[in-house]
């Protein structure tokens, strides 16, 4: 009885089909004019329109057809294709960085005494030009004296012993130099270290959340969203003016996600994946065009269920992808040059 009153509404826009023509398809489409129709067969003027297609015979939708795209949102749907797949290349790769890093230290105390160890190599060198620049300063010492007593004697310094004297003063210089070098390298040292720490506890803590890894949606992967083609990206072409957007696009994205950042390198800013119906994940790929620019491209993960993939395709989440590109330009059109 039921499925006798689902053919009837079925028939409702149309002369209703005899029992033998019930076996084909039936399409749905709105024209131009928002008119809607329904037909056996497609005329030409409906090809490239959204289409929903029945089951005449049990009275079920089958299947639904999206419009027919332009060249241009093919365009935008091949470079959104693409910038996806570099960024799943620097997500790898920075991935196979960490989990070298794992096989390298067993425990942060290792990591700690790694650390130690190139400290103590640094401060080993800088030992060994301090005790150069002593020895230097000793002989420079002997120099001079022996100026000084040419010159109260009443004689002209001999130009040999003044060139000396200027070249042991440069050579202090240059060691000099190379110590203030080895203390940058050690407070870079330090940095990484405080960086690699932190990397190695968010390692062990998403390493052992790995049974409990949900499955993610972005933005225009669904077929309801395709039309919502949105390529959020911002470009760079000065080393210091990417340095400053890559600051700003960090700063970005601990806004507007709601999940923590889990990876934080030179090229790829990583949320953790959402484990909440509500929740919006954000990756920012740092990628390097062969023109000299960068090219910064905004993703956007939600959970894939039902909810998620309805956030997915929200104003919200249009809004966070159309701001990033105007975040980015005017943080770099407010920098002084």
């Amino acid at each position: 009885m039921k499925r006798i009153f689902l053919i009837i509404l079925l028939c409702i826009p149309l002369e209703c089909p005899s029992a033998r023509e019930t076996s084909g398809k039936l399409y749905r489409w709105v024209d131009a004019q928002g008119k809607v129709h329904y037909s056996d067969t497609l005329p030409q003027d409906a090809v490239r329109e959204k289409k929903i297609v029945y089951d005449k015979q049990r009275a079920r939708k089958i299947a639904v057809i999206e419009k027919a795209k332009s060249r241009e949102e093919l365009a935008r749907d091949a470079r959104l294709k693409a910038l996806r797949e570099e960024e799943k290349k620097l997500l790898a790769e920075q991935m196979a960085r960490n989990r070298a890093l794992l096989r390298t230290y067993r425990s942060e105390e290792d990591l700690q005494l790694a650390h130690q160890g190139q400290i103590h190599t640094i401060d080993s060198r800088i030992k060994v030009l301090e005790a150069n620049i002593k020895r230097q300063q000793g002989i420079l010492a002997t120099h001079i004296q022996k100026a000084a007593e040419i010159e109260r004697n009443g004689r002209q310094v001999p130009k040999s012993l003044k060139d000396r004297i200027d070249a042991i003063r440069r050579q202090i210089h240059q060691l000099r130099l190379k110590i203030a070098h080895e203390e940058a390298a050690k407070r870079q040292l330090d940095d990484k270290f405080r960086q690699d720490l932190q990397r190695f506890r968010r390692l062990l803590e998403h390493f052992s959340e790995r049974g409990k890894k949900v499955a993610v949606t972005r933005p225009d992967t669904e077929a309801s969203g395709q039309s919502r083609t949105i390529l959020s990206i911002a470009h760079c072409k000065r080393h210091k003016d990417c340095d400053r957007a890559w600051q700003m696009a960090r700063i970005y994205v601990q806004t507007h996600a709601s999940t923590p950042i889990f990876i934080n390198s030179p090229t790829i800013i990583h949320t953790k994946d959402p484990r909440l119906d509500d929740d919006i994940a954000l990756t920012v790929a740092r990628i390097r065009e062969k023109s000299g620019t960068d090219t910064l491209f905004l993703d956007v993960r939600c959970k894939r269920s039902s909810v998620g993939q309805e956030l997915c395709g929200s104003d919200k989440v249009r809004e966070i992808r159309l701001g990033f590109p105007a975040f980015i330009r005017e943080a770099l059109n407010s920098t002084p040059q």
